[in-house]
């Protein structure tokens, strides 16, 4: 089987290398460079308890979460490239009893114990980020929070896949979806026409735009994250914080990462005042201290969102041989490994190991006139 994967994201990269290894013979396009857009704007945080997230993303991000340490092996052996796998964990600062009493339902639950959550009061807080707010009157640990340097990760990855046989084009825009009657046949990319077997459309928040190409409608729209990282040497923060307004991402090379802003602004590519000073508020709440720290650098990328929040994963309905994975939003890191495995899976095989029906792209057929308001 040929696959033609549009867009080499952490996602595109991930799905890629799985369908290599499944025997496929697989082209992955990108028209910039691997991880060029959401997967570099990104924090590298695995977190699957998630921000209130529903049940089934929840276990579809379990079910990824604990792929990561023998993916992160595998990767080093194949590619020779250290994704910073840092595993010390994520504390998320309380303020009010209320929010105490909540984090103590957490610790207790069932997932408590494989996630290793645990809750601190103040004193425990101090004692393991003394830099930490004073304001703060305990934190829900979890210990199985991890975090990797998405940058490199993406480019482990690419690596990866082009060792098992990917072939990757990059500087390659790929401007329409070809699509005769009922089937994918191919795209077309600079003015050449690609034919396949299978497209995977795996273009972050551009694949609404694709979708059009064929006169398919896809709600799929950029959500605007901005970033800004700080010089952290000597180190203020060892863990991952996160509070209600940003996240503090310690990485091993010496920068504190804060992240991260959600917004409406369209494909407009800008770092902005407000949004700049937003974050450093938030983190100076959080740890005063960082205050003297100078700015390293800023940027922003483009997460793909869906109306209902969750990703869009699986066929094209009423098209054979077309597929879809995108709108992972804020969690593409975290759920590219289970994302690439379960592809390949449906493509090769005909039906992925979990179950995946609140994913599926027709949850949106016939439903036009709803998610266009909210989008």
């Amino acid at each position: 089987m040929t696959v033609l994967v549009v867009g080499a994201g952490v996602i595109g990269c991930a799905i890629a290398l799985e369908l290599a290894r499944a025997g496929c013979r697989v082209t992955l396009l990108e028209r910039a460079v691997p991880g060029a857009e959401a997967s570099g704007a990104a924090a590298g945080m695995l977190a699957p308890l998630g921000e209130g997230a529903p049940t089934a993303f929840r276990e579809l991000a379990l079910a990824s979460w604990r792929l990561y340490p023998e993916l992160v092996r595998e990767l080093r052996e194949r590619t020779g490239v250290d994704v910073e796998y840092v595993t010390r964990g994520t504390l998320y600062p309380l303020f009010t009893a209320e929010a105490v009493r909540q984090a103590r339902a957490q610790a207790t639950g069932a997932l408590a114990a494989e996630l290793g959550v645990e809750l601190l009061d103040a004193a425990a807080v101090r004692a393991c980020e003394p830099a930490i707010t004073p304001a703060a009157c305990g934190a829900l640990f979890v210990r199985g929070d991890h975090w990797v340097n998405n940058e490199r990760l993406v480019v482990a990855w690419a690596q990866a896949a082009v060792a098992a046989g990917v072939r990757l084009r990059t500087g390659t825009t790929v401007h329409r979806i070809e699509v005769d009657g009922d089937r994918a046949r191919g795209v077309l990319a600079d003015g050449e026409r690609l034919a396949a077997d299978a497209v995977v459309l795996a273009a972050g928040a551009w694949c609404g735009a694709l979708a059009a190409s064929f006169g398919g409608a896809l709600p799929v729209a950029p959500r605007r994250g901005q970033m800004v990282a700080l010089a952290h040497v000597p180190p203020l923060v060892g863990h991952c914080l996160h509070g209600e307004e940003v996240y503090l991402v310690p990485r091993p090379a010496g920068e504190l990462l804060v992240g991260a802003t959600v917004e409406r602004a369209g494909f407009e590519r800008a770092v902005t005042a407000e949004g700049v000073l937003g974050l450093l508020r938030a983190a100076l709440a959080l740890v005063p201290a960082l205050a003297s720290r100078p700015i390293t650098r800023t940027w922003c990328g483009f997460r793909p969102w869906a109306p209902d929040d969750l990703p869009i994963l699986g066929p094209w309905p009423g098209i054979e041989g077309l597929w879809v994975a995108t709108a992972h939003f804020r969690n593409g890191i975290l759920l590219a490994p289970i994302t690439g495995r379960l592809m390949a899976e449906w493509i090769t095989r005909g039906r992925p190991s979990l179950p995946l029906e609140p994913f599926l792209p027709d949850r949106f057929v016939g439903a036009e006139r709803s998610w266009t308001r909210t989008s």
